[in-house]
């Protein structure tokens, strides 16, 4: 099969580009920077998939679409880019799939979409009710892919949480990792007493693949996430232990931690955003039986495994220079 991967350079897509290639199929890359892969099977558009004309010329030919690509506020500071990115790049590949008659579209939108005031664990069917810009436009993106499904479009939607695992390069996971690396103390919103779902990279990626295996996938909207659930605090213990050093933890407290956050952010300057802090300070787990009963999907990897895959390689890059 012929797969269009948008996103391709980046941490999810680099992923799945090579599950994809391992699986045997060929792999058309979209993104605006190169991702350095190099298999005779690997082609690459460097677009921007705001260009709908660019877009639609990079999926001619494709039987499948993976859309990965998306701007994240942690790394695009710019709402107007944001908005070009997620929402009318979006438009472009829906519009340059129904237009080729591409066979199958699977569409990567976040948990962002319910907000934070969410039952535990949160079903597919819960309001709602984002709070930042990154969730409205995955809102808007989902209510675009449902209205080209009911044209003909075989469409599905996974909602992802946190993605963790080898190749992480959210900043402020990276910096609790080189923390715990150099014998520092882990910052503990709220003591770390809450429960944070992540769901490891190469988890989503099967998830993708079983999509277009299972016909009742078509039309599914699935929330993915790990299994067993560890408290914050619970798993960077786990990181420190890892590496066989003593924990070392600096819990603060909600309404302090909400102060600097907030003010760092308006600088520029934080390394986590506010709805992230607002996220880590209660629960967050999301019901995953859906794709098991509907696709047959099971993540392999709980969060501390995810975890600890995700330290291991950072420190090993880390440590080359890399």
């Amino acid at each position: 099969m012929k797969i269009a991967i948008t996103g391709s350079s980046g941490y999810l897509g680099r992923c799945v580009t090579a599950a994809a290639l391992s699986r045997g199929h060929e792999v058309v890359g979209i993104d605006i920077k190169p991702s350095g892969i190099r298999d005779g099977r690997f082609s690459e558009h460097l677009i921007d998939i705001a260009d709908g004309e660019a877009v639609n010329r990079a999926v001619k030919g494709v039987d499948a679409v993976f859309h990965l690509a998306a701007a994240l506020a942690q790394f695009v500071r710019d709402e107007k880019r944001m908005q070009k990115t997620n929402v009318d790049g979006t438009a472009n590949i829906l519009k340059a799939a129904k237009v080729n008659k591409i066979k199958k579209l699977v569409y990567t939108s976040s948990v962002e979409v319910y907000g934070i005031d969410v039952p535990t664990p949160c079903p597919e069917d819960a309001p709602m009710n984002p709070i930042c810009q990154y969730g409205r436009e995955k809102v808007e993106c989902e209510k675009m892919c449902r209205d080209y499904g009911r044209e003909g479009l075989d469409i599905t939607i996974f909602r992802p949480p946190t993605i963790n695992g080898p190749g992480q390069n959210e900043p402020f996971l990276v910096s609790q990792m080189e923390a715990v690396y150099r014998g520092k103390a882990t910052l503990l919103p709220g003591g770390g007493r809450s429960r944070l779902q992540m769901v490891d990279v190469a988890d989503v990626a099967d998830a993708l693949f079983l999509a277009l295996e299972h016909p009742k996938a078509v039309g599914a909207v699935m929330n993915l996430g790990s299994d067993n659930v560890p408290t914050l605090r619970g798993m960077a213990q786990a990181l420190y232990e890892h590496i066989g050093r003593r924990p070392k933890f600096i819990s603060i407290p909600a309404l302090p931690a909400r102060i600097v956050v907030r003010g760092l952010s308006a600088m520029g300057l934080s390394p986590i955003e506010p709805q992230h802090l607002e996220i880590a300070l209660k629960d967050y787990v999301f019901d995953n039986s859906r794709a098991k009963e509907l696709i047959g999907w099971r993540p392999k990897k709980d969060d501390i495994e995810s975890a600890k895959a995700a330290f291991d390689d950072h420190i090993k890059r880390m440590e080359v220079g890399g």
